[in-house]
Order: C-alpha cells, then sequence, then structure tokens
C-alpha cells in the first residue's frame, strides 16, 4: 500500500473529521454486564427537585440515545420519569440496516456520558476509538495500489452502532432503578415500549400539568398519563412539537405563537441523497491490490471502495466505518441521489452482476450470499433529510408551573454530513441540566430559586441561538463529502474545497489570525456553535473585504491612465 500524494488531501482530512453516523454491525447485541451504577450529578444531593415525598413527574416522548440521556438527568433531578419509545422491545437490542446509523462520539458529546461515569466506562468498552482507527481508500482502478493515508490527528472521539448505544442506556435505566430506593433523592423512570405518542395538552382535570395520550401499537389501547414537565425527544416527525403548533386542547389558552413551532427547511447537496447498506463480513473482508494480492481490512479501519463506474448515475462510493466487534457483521453504505441507476434494481440478481462489474477488486461471491442480494434489492433505504429547525423550543404556563421542551431531532435535525446529530442532542441535555439545577428547592437563598417556566425560558434564550447556529453549520460544513456524482455536484465540490483550502492556507501563513474553516472547529469544545459560525463569518468578511478592494483600486487605476 502506499501513502495519498495528491491535492485531495486537505479533503480527505475533512472529511475524516466529519464521517459520522451511518451504520454498523449487525445481530443482537451482546449482554451487557450488570453492574452498571449510575453516580448522581454533580452536587444532586443539594439540587435534587423534590425530596422523595413530594417528587413531581416529567414525561420523556422517545427512547432514543437523547431521550434516554433527558430520563437519566430528570431522574437524578430528583423527577419522578415516565418514558415513551415507539419501538418495540424485541427491537430496541437489534440492529435493523434500515436504521443504520454509526454515532462518532465527539467530545461534546462526551461532556454528557462523562456525567455518568460508568456509561462513558460502557461507551469507552463498546466502541472503536478515533485514535485506533485506520484509514483505506481503494481507487477505482485496479492497476493503481491501494492507498492508506495517515489520519490527521483529532481529538478523541468513539464510533459507536446507535442499537448498541441505545442499548447500553436502557440498561443504564434498568440498573438506575435497581440502586436506588423507595426513600432515596434520586427518582424512578418507569418506561413503556411499543407506544406512539397521539397527543398532549394541558391537563383538563389536574391544575399545572399537561397530559400525555399514549397508545399500544400492539393492542390499539390508549391511556394517559400527566406531568409537570414533558420532553419531546421523539425526533424529526415529532409529535409534541407538531402539538404545540397546532396548540391542541388548552394550549389554545396559554399565551406563545404557535408559528415559532413551525419548522424552517434548507436544501442542501446533501439533501435527499438515498442510503442504503450491504452488510459485509467485518472478519473476512479483503481487497485486491495492484498487484493481485488481497489486504485484508481491519474492523477497525474506515474503508472506501471506488466503483470503477464514474457517470452521473452510476458513480458510487462502498464505504465502511469501524466497528468494534471483529466477528460482526459489518454495513457497507452506499449513499446516491435518489436518480442512481442502482435504485431502479429490483432483484438481488441484478444488484450483484451491477456491483460485481463496478468493484472487481472484491470477491463479491465469496463476501455477499444471494439472500442478502435479495434483501438489498427490496429495501427502501434511507434518505437525507434538510437542514431544518423549530425556532421555538419550549412553551410554559402563565404561572411557570409546568412546561414542554424539545431536544434533539425534534428540535433540530440535518443529514449527517457534519458528525453533530449525536453529540448536539446530548449537548441539549447537559445544558437543560445545568439551566433546571436552579429550580432547586434546597437553595438557601430564596431569592435564587428558579421556577420551571423560568428555566424553560433561559433554556430556549441559550439554545434557540445555539440550534441557529448548528444549521448554518450543517449546511455549508462538509456537504459534498459523499462524492455526489451530478455534474453540478463535481463543480459544487471543486468550489467548496478551494474555499477550504484557501481558509486553511491563510490561517496557516496568518499565524491564526484568520479562522479555520467551520468544519475543523466542530469538534472544539472551547467553541460554541455560534463561536464557530462568528469567527467564519468574520472571515468571510475579510475577504469580501479584500476583494471590494481589489477591485476598487483596480478601477480607480484604470480611470487614471
Amino acid at each position: 500500500m502506499v501513502q495519498i500524494r495528491s491535492k485531495e488531501m486537505i479533503l480527505l482530512h475533512v472529511l475524516i473529521l466529519c464521517l459520522n453516523e451511518l451504520s454498523t454491525a449487525t445481530g443482537l447485541l451482546p449482554n451487557f454486564p450488570g453492574n452498571i451504577r449510575m453516580k448522581p450529578l454533580a452536587s444532586q444531593s443539594e439540587n435534587s427537585a423534590h425530596t422523595y415525598n413530594e417528587r413531581e413527574r416529567a414525561i420523556v416522548v422517545g427512547g432514543g440515545p437523547v431521550g434516554l440521556s433527558a430520563a437519566l438527568m430528570l431522574a437524578n433531578r430528583g423527577y419522578d420519569v415516565s418514558l415513551f419509545e415507539a419501538s418495540p422491545a424485541k427491537e430496541i437490542r437489534m440492529f435493523n440496516p434500515a436504521l443504520a446509523y454509526l454515532y462518532n462520539i465527539n467530545e461534546r458529546g462526551q461532556v454528557l456520558t462523562k456525567m455518568f461515569p460508568n456509561i462513558h466506562k460502557m461507551l469507552v468498552e463498546r466502541s472503536v476509538a478515533s485514535i485506533d482507527t485506520g484509514y483505506i481508500v481503494a481507487p477505482a482502478d485496479i492497476k493503481k495500489e491501494i492507498q492508506s493515508p495517515k489520519l490527521p490527528i483529532m481529538r478523541n472521539s468513539y464510533w459507536i452502532p446507535r442499537h448498541t448505544l441505545t442499548a447500553l442506556l436502557w440498561d443504564a435505566v434498568d440498573e438506575h432503578n435497581e440502586s436506588r430506593d423507595d426513600n432515596s433523592l434520586i427518582g424512578r423512570i418507569d418506561y413503556e415500549q411499543g407506544v406512539n405518542c397521539v397527543s398532549i395538552y394541558p391537563s383538563n382535570e389536574l391544575e399545572n400539568h399537561i397530559s400525555v395520550v399514549v397508545k399500544n401499537k400492539d393492542n390499539g389501547e390508549e391511556k394517559i398519563i400527566d406531568g409537570k414537565l414533558v420532553v419531546g425527544a421523539d425526533g424529526i416527525k415529532s409529535k409534541v412539537r407538531e402539538c404545540l403548533q397546532e396548540q391542541t386542547g388548552l394550549f389554545g389558552s396559554w399565551h406563545y405563537k404557535k408559528n415559532k413551532f413551525k419548522i424552517r427547511k434548507w436544501v442542501t447537496p446533501a439533501t435527499g441523497l438515498k442510503l442504503k447498506v450491504l452488510q459485509l463480513p467485518a472478519n473476512r473482508y479483503s481487497i485486491k491490490d495492484s498487484n493481485g494480492k488481497n489486504i485484508m481490512t481491519k474492523n477497525t479501519d474506515i474503508v472506501a471502495v471506488r466503483g470503477i463506474k464514474d457517470g452521473p448515475l452510476d458513480r458510487l462510493t462502498l464505504a465502511s466505518l469501524p466497528v468494534q466487534d471483529p466477528d460482526a457483521i459489518r454495513a457497507g453504505n452506499c449513499i446516491a441521489r435518489p436518480n442512481h441507476i442502482l435504485w431502479t434494481m429490483t432483484t438481488g440478481a441484478e444488484v450483484k452482476v451491477w456491483f460485481k462489474d463496478n468493484y472487481p477488486r472484491l470477491d463479491l461471491d465469496a463476501l455477499i450470499s444471494d439472500d442478502e442480494w435479495e434483501r438489498f434489492a427490496k429495501a427502501k433505504g434511507l434518505a437525507f433529510p434538510p437542514c431544518q429547525y423549530s425556532p421555538g423550543l419550549q412553551v410554559s404556563s402563565d404561572n411557570n408551573e409546568c412546561g414542554v421542551l424539545l431536544i434533539g431531532d425534534a428540535a433540530h435535525a440535518f443529514s449527517p454530513d457534519i458528525g453533530q446529530g449525536i453529540n448536539s442532542g446530548f449537548m441539549d441535555v447537559v445544558q437543560f441540566n445545568e439551566i433546571l439545577s436552579k429550580t432547586s428547592s434546597n437553595e438557601k437563598s430564596i431569592q435564587s430559586k428558579v421556577s420551571l417556566g423560568a428555566a424553560l425560558k433561559e433554556y430556549e434564550h441559550i439554545q434557540a441561538p445555539e440550534t441557529r447556529a448548528l444549521i448554518r453549520l450543517a449546511r455549508f460544513g462538509s456537504p459534498y463529502q459523499y462524492r455526489q456524482s451530478l455534474r453540478k455536484d463535481r463543480l459544487g465540490k471543486k468550489l467548496w474545497t478551494a474555499n477550504i483550502a484557501l481558509r486553511v492556507i491563510l490561517n496557516k501563513i496568518t499565524f491564526g489570525v484568520f479562522p479555520k474553516p467551520m468544519i475543523m472547529n466542530m469538534s472544539n469544545t472551547e467553541l460554541t456553535y455560534r463561536k464557530i459560525v462568528r469567527k467564519a463569518d468574520l472571515g468571510t468578511a475579510g475577504l469580501v473585504s479584500i476583494l471590494v478592494f481589489s477591485i476598487l483600486k483596480l478601477a480607480v487605476r484604470r480611470n487614471t491612465m
């Protein structure tokens, strides 16, 4: 193998910084050790919202990683928590190729995991550290040697499959409940799986409460549960957000503008890209080198195999991200425009022939069964969403005694270009925890006590600008990393690469005075998303000023000649 020495090195470094949330292994999650013990958050005994005999209830809608993290945080703050998840219990711990995300937990996300030391320990044990990750690029031309570029030095992060992280957090919930007693200042987390949220509205019966209606997916039975706080962590198609926008029930009497929950969307070059996963064996995934010898990949490697077809409707790279288990099935990510020729194929035999023609470096007969080809052909796949966010993140009653909060994808969503989906969701929980601590009923000074409604308003005041900045990062950060095949995409990628290269060069020659590109500041926890965007805007303003000055100076010279 050889080292890459091409002009694409800058783009490669940026690509490694932003790879995230795509796909991973299959099968049942191995059993986790049963000794997780959640440590209380810092100063929990002083900052718990309520004592055991007057504990209030919080309701979390959505049992993904962000919702589970919110439930654990709220319970440690003294709330009894009711948690509702739409996925059936039997599916939560299983890999689903239709939802084949692989998360990269960077230092932003680790702010949350380190709040729970044993969860962070499990994260480290069940993931692949970025410092242990290799990179393999197999060029389309089989006469060229396989390349193994050195990865840029970066802060440590962890690659982990979505279902593995989710199962880890569900186990943490169970262990949390087992480790507490009835008189504990720490609240209990009750949960139901396989239920949909039907509606939420201010309670008709209990003053200063919000009712949540849930429906069992198996038997259709509905029930209502009431709480002081409702957290919507129910994803991009949030039912909680929908109810706030429609002002269901007595929300119509609350004083807020419903349009604040109307989603704002932007289409980017990555919007609408289709993803399907081809399952590969991690322990025998080899690639033929230019000398005819097979190079065995490692399960901890990022692998990109270029296809020989290079037209606007048939260009495709088969990419795989690191997995911790060397015996697991590894996902090969196929990402392309919705009009790609691959998506027109309906039979496994047709797909197999196309792949064998496109990837001569791979012994696909040995790697993939006919059943897997057929599954791939019949799979619907996923489509990358537009960049979107909700301007409103909370609503509270007029007396500030109860309220609703949106976090994670319910508040902001985008394609996985910048690797911030899970990390920004975790940071929502971290920020809410910091503000919610001000609702303590045990503060020494009564003047320092802040109502729940005031805390929610403060959260929105802080996080709404962060959310807007996050969406700008998602729109312009790295939208061409998927090697989109249309001519406009190829031109856009060249312009984007030139812009990144110019900013990197200016940053170097000015000894850091000119700011780095936004995408290169993404994992820097010392910078908020707003600061990252502000720095980039200042750099852009400088470039525009230089350009305008140069044009004016040239015009003056011509007029004086």
